[in-house]
């Protein structure tokens, strides 16, 4: 959002891990040293442990991006509860088909890749987040890779998570597995010389510096309050570019700092006494929270851009008459200028909506071909205003009715000249209406655990912690488990929250006839979905776009794609999707610009 506004070449501080940004601290590499030669030696088992966003994912990332090709690495990130699922999943990533879902044809089947291995091939198997495997699973596992097992000498097991992995180790049920374990290592938090050089280490990869966005007093405070974890110094940044952007200043000060902090949960109540007045520390209602100076220069801004938009859009609809209904397919993508007559070979592609099957039957007074594509290329139709007026249907059958009172189709001819590639097409259709969830929905996302909601979690702060990434896709999907939630940001305190177990499969949508379609992401808008157009896998299929309406009005839009034939094929999708950074179910997702 405020990429442009600063300058930078992309965003410095996304939440989602990027190898690209890891920052090397002793401790870090150190751990990555000792990865490598756990793998290389064939020591066994080894142990990584660092605090929740300290950058042990990133790590994970990295080991697996250089190591060299007769090192196989595998990582499972959130690993599943049962053994059949983690089997399930080891075999997938490496490529074996498998048929079978006991445990003891599972196991059979990983023995036999192993065998298959030359004696200089080794399987890495990360298993990141590790301590949230129960200490049955994390037994069965031990037993699964232990020495005595001849193929198991292949298979290098490197466990990484939290401190908390250590005490689970040293549990009666678990007792002298530690021992066993030659190579340790732990990740530190970031000293104060670290965390500024962690700061400008980021900036610089987008094009930037510390001293160009923050004031020497803002950036103190960030180092300070950050305590050296790489996440919430990610977060505490990200933050203030919002506000920042928000107040149109290009460089961030302490006070905009301090209203971050003032609305997180990094400072406590006895830390804040010195810095802010007793005034600040009482509980705020919304009102209160208004007066001050940031937020009302915040939301005044956004008030006038909001009237201004509404301006615009009334007066524009007022100079266009009466429109025509919304089209259940139209491309997402910006339209070409309305000031040329004639259409433009260029934007071609993008104006190529395919129809809803049926929609060419459909007769036309105007021309004799359908003239939805050329007016979406003329006059594209604001996506999210239409998307919450227009009645509900049901996806499965569409409508697209000819525009009323718009004789021109001047962009016919353009439809002649042969598209240079096959193009990704983006379609909206219309709302549905909000109900409980149905069989196929319990079937797509699995009841993983339950958590108890602490003070100021949001079901983002929720999705972070336990899926390693938050958006509105793994909100979306906690939602779904949780029909009782009206406002994913407005939670009680110590509600219960039941959190879907989201892995590739559970992104399948079936069909009832053998067929499948894909869980592609959900957005708030229609726009944030047109990355999906840099999906090789995806090139020259149609995405379709359902609007959801949230019980609290709001609308946001799920993009799927199919349909497939076989589960096999859908799963294929998600699989490149996700190894490409595309799929932003997984933390592996950054969002291509």
């Amino acid at each position: 959002m405020y990429t442009w506004f600063y300058g930078f070449s992309e965003e410095p501080f996304n939440a989602n891990p990027d190898p690209a940004f890891l920052y090397w601290t002793e401790t870090h590499r150190r751990a990555f040293d000792e990865m490598v030669r756990a793998i290389q030696e064939r020591k066994g088992w080894a142990l990584v442990l660092g605090e929740l966003g300290s950058g042990k994912t990133t790590l994970v990332q990295h080991l697996a991006n250089t190591l060299e090709p007769k090192t196989l690495v595998t990582a499972i990130f959130h690993p599943p509860g049962t053994m059949e699922d983690l089997l399930e999943e080891i075999l997938r990533k490496l490529g074996v088909p498998s048929a079978a879902h006991d445990k003891e044809s599972l196991v059979l089947q990983l023995n036999e890749y192993l065998q298959r291995l030359t004696p200089e091939e080794t399987l890495a198997l990360v298993i990141d987040d590790a301590q949230e495997m129960s200490p049955e699973l994390m037994k069965e596992f031990i037993r699964l890779a232990s020495p005595e097992n001849s193929a198991a000498r292949k298979l290098q097991v490197i466990l990484v998570g939290q401190p908390e992995l250590r005490e689970i180790l040293k549990s009666e049920d678990l007792k002298g597995i530690l021992e066993t374990v030659e190579v340790q290592a732990e990740i530190h938090p970031l000293s104060e010389k670290e965390s500024r050089l962690y700061l400008s280490h980021r900036l610089e990869k987008a094009d930037s510096g510390t001293d160009r966005v923050f004031t020497p007093d803002a950036l103190e405070l960030i180092v300070k309050y950050g305590r050296g974890n790489p996440r919430k110094l990610n977060i505490l940044c990200d933050n203030s570019f919002l506000i920042g952007y928000g107040l149109s200043k290009k460089r961030i000060d302490s006070a905009i700092v301090t209203e971050v902090l003032e609305n997180s949960d990094f400072v406590g109540e006895e830390e804040r006494i010195g810095w802010k007045s007793e005034e600040v520390l009482k509980p705020k209602t919304l009102a209160q929270r208004f007066k001050g100076s940031l937020f009302r220069k915040l939301a005044y801004a956004l008030l006038a851009l909001a009237g201004v938009g509404a301006i615009i859009l009334v007066g524009r609809l007022y100079l266009k008459g009466p429109e025509e209904e919304v089209s259940t397919r139209f491309p997402i993508q910006p339209g070409p200028s309305k000031e040329a007559g004639a259409p433009e070979a260029k934007p071609q592609p993008v104006a190529k909506a395919p129809l809803q099957p049926g929609a060419e039957k459909k007769p036309s007074a105007a021309a004799p071909e359908p003239a939805s594509p050329a007016i979406a290329e003329k006059q594209p139709v604001p996506p999210a205003p239409k998307a919450e007026v227009t009645p509900a249907v049901p996806p499965s059958s569409p409508e697209v009715k000819p525009s009323p009172g718009k004789p021109e189709s001047p962009a016919v001819p353009a439809e002649k000249k042969p598209s240079p590639k096959p193009e990704t097409k983006v379609a909206v259709l219309k709302p549905l209406p909000p109900r409980p969830p149905s069989p196929e929905t319990k079937e797509g996302a699995p009841a993983k655990k339950v958590v108890m909601v602490k003070g100021k979690d949001t079901l983002y702060s929720i999705g972070l912690q336990n899926y390693g990434i938050a958006n509105t896709s793994i909100v979306d999907q906690i939602l779904e488990a949780n029909p009782q939630i009206e406002d994913p940001n407005k939670l009680a305190n110590q509600q219960s929250i039941r959190l879907p177990e989201i892995r590739e499969e559970s992104l399948l949508i079936p069909l009832g006839d053998g067929a499948y379609q894909v869980r592609l992401g959900a957005f708030l808008k229609p726009e944030y979905a047109a990355f999906l157009k840099a999906a090789p896998s995806l090139r020259g299929k149609t995405v379709e776009l359902l609007p959801r309406k949230l019980p609290s009005g709001e609308t946001w839009y799920r993009a799927v794609a199919g349909k497939y034939n076989t589960r096999e094929e859908g799963l294929k999708i998600i699989q490149e999707l996700r190894g490409k950074g595309l799929s932003p179910y997984f933390p592996e997702f950054r969002m291509k610009k």
